[in-house]
């Protein structure tokens, strides 16, 4: 299993229709067991769990915000895969793989949480979905006997997150799980074709006080740099004159299940008739 570190890599989007449209930018995310956080930022004085620092970590970003204060973030994991059905007690660790906080500040599109169980197992995976209402909203995988990450999942569409699309369609997320490269790629779809592609990729790097502190400076402004470039196409997006939806408003907190996707079978080439 790849141990704790950082992922320095680019995110890509592209919008299929009504009009092609397309935008890419470097970040860095963080990789961690979640029972990891606490020596990572005991060994590194420029990460922290909970606490404000250069680079930092908060349990509270994550889950449901009503029960933050009541349990830490694995423990309230655990209980979400029970609510939905997935045995917690094979799991032995959750490992996230998110943008952390930088000054204090983040903006979280999505947050993967892969679950292990013995043996480096996979168990679930946790897709949390994030939109600029503060609204979270949780696809949950859980794999097979024979599973691996080296699958795609479909869920249906249930989550406003672009202003720019209605609630139509499903995402199809596939995972290259994380080694020495590490990718996230979401296509959501509607009647049969593609309406956007996002991706993240990235490249391995240790944790250390001088990768935090090179990271920080050549991107200060991560979090900026997502939320602002999220408004900037969305105003190219308007005078596009592409129509807008919106906001019907739901729970801040929602969760719904994906399932492995069927895999397309080759047409077998018929045998004569005697």
């Amino acid at each position: 299993m790849t141990q704790d570190c950082l992922y320095i890599g680019t995110v890509f989007h592209k919008r299929y229709e009504p009009k092609t449209h397309e935008l890419r930018y470097k970040v860095f995310t963080l990789y961690s067991d979640l029972d990891d956080l606490a020596s990572i930022a005991k060994n590194n004085r420029l990460f922290s769990l909970n606490k404000f620092n250069l680079v930092s970590f908060h349990e509270a970003d994550y889950g449901d915000p009503e029960t933050s204060k009541s349990a830490n973030l694995k423990e309230r994991l655990l209980t979400l895969l029970s609510a939905n059905n997935i045995d917690a007690s094979r799991v032995k660790s959750i490992k996230v793989l998110t943008y952390p906080r930088i000054l204090g500040f983040v903006f979280n599109p999505l947050s993967v949480f892969y679950c292990y169980g013995e043996n480096d197992r996979n168990i679930a995976i946790i897709y949390e979905v994030r939109n600029t209402f503060s609204e979270r909203h949780n696809y949950i995988y859980a794999v097979p006997e024979n599973g691996t990450f080296n699958e795609k999942h479909v869920a249906k569409k249930s989550f406003h997150v672009s202003p720019f699309f209605d609630q139509q369609g499903h995402y199809e997320f596939s995972i290259i799980p994380p080694a020495e490269k590490v990718a996230v790629t979401i296509d959501y779809k509607h009647s049969g074709s593609s309406r956007l592609t996002a991706c993240f990729s990235g490249r391995r790097q240790k944790i250390t006080d001088k990768a935090l502190l090179l990271l920080s400076l050549r991107m200060p402004f991560m979090t900026l740099k997502v939320i602002g470039g999220i408004l900037y196409e969305a105003l190219k997006l308007k005078l596009k004159g592409i129509k807008v939806y919106q906001h019907a408003g739901h729970h801040s907190y929602q969760s719904s299940e994906a399932l492995l996707m069927a895999r397309k079978q080759k047409n077998k080439p018929k045998r004569a008739a005697k």
